[in-house]
């Protein structure tokens, strides 16, 4: 579906600000979501109620990480550098790239699960899609790769297109609690049908994973917003899925780049430590609340 262009509303995402401790909260939560916790057990006690007021607050957070904790000007200098030497192996500078995607992706997760719309800014996809072929490039040593993919995230960066990104990212339209609930049920309809078919394809898998991603990037968010034991609790067990389907999901590119497998045709069932997270995950409901 084509973007369309939001209705202009009075969303001011620069203020009220948050605390620099907020913001530090949701970065170590981001950093913290594909880390296993094998003991971590889904919450079945009833969850907090979601307030009307949710998404807006959810998204300003997400808003502000990136505004004040990635400086382009400096990312696309530390771009530029890994294009000229066609890689890079210094730890500072990985984790640096590493840190500005990880709020790439989580404002990027916020677009999909906060506005109306329910999808990705395309500038902003597109940005950070590129900081990940990037980053796999460099980090599978692929020289050629890693200088095509990084000229044009470096175009991207430029102030004439990242102008865009700011753009579309300021013209947020807040989705509504039932909106935002509606959402989750789709989303967990497509869990449900995956888990139906038994088999699934790597394709199909990373979809499934996917959702999980977006799912508990909205779940460590919210519970900085609304700090609850319930939201911890469940950030936990996404993780341990999440993590779970990260590794797996390692193991089917390095199939399909060895010719072992085929991602997009070859099925196979999913490992009971995921299957059994995901149907108690279905358990909480349609939508998970």
């Amino acid at each position: 579906m084509i973007y369309q262009k939001a209705r202009k509303k009075s969303v001011f995402l620069a203020s009220p600000c948050f605390t620099d401790l907020q913001l530090d909260r949701v970065f170590n939560n981001i950093l913290l979501d594909d880390v296993p916790h094998m003991e971590a057990a889904c919450p079945q006690e009833t969850r907090p109620a979601l307030r009307p007021e949710d998404s807006e607050d959810c998204y300003r957070l997400c808003w502000q990480l990136l505004e004040k904790g990635a400086h382009i000007a400096s990312f696309r200098r530390l771009v530029g550098r890994i294009i000229a030497r066609g890689g890079t192996d210094d730890p500072d500078e990985r984790l640096d790239f590493k840190y500005v995607r990880a709020k790439f992706k989580h404002i990027r997760f916020a677009c999909a699960n906060l506005d109306e719309r329910h999808r990705y800014p395309w500038s902003v996809n597109l940005a950070t899609s590129l900081m990940g072929h990037m980053q796999d490039a460099f980090k599978n040593h692929q020289k050629t790769k890693t200088v095509l993919w990084g000229s044009l995230l470096w175009l991207v960066l430029l102030p004439p297109f990242y102008k865009i990104v700011q753009y579309q990212l300021s013209e947020f339209r807040p989705a509504t609690k039932t909106s935002l609930l509606e959402y989750f049920r789709k989303q967990n309809g497509k869990i449900r049908a995956a888990l139906n078919r038994q088999k699934v394809t790597g394709h199909q898998f990373h979809d499934i994973r996917k959702i999980i991603s977006r799912r508990i990037a909205f779940n460590d968010t919210l519970r900085v917003i609304h700090p609850a034991e319930w939201n911890d609790q469940m950030s936990l067990y996404l993780a341990t899925i999440n993590g779970l389907m990260g590794d797996m999901h390692d193991v089917l590119v390095e199939k399909k780049i060895k010719g072992e497998q085929d991602y997009d045709k070859d099925t196979f069932p999913l490992p009971d430590n995921i299957l059994t997270r995901l149907a108690t995950l279905l358990t909480l409901g349609e939508n998970g609340f």
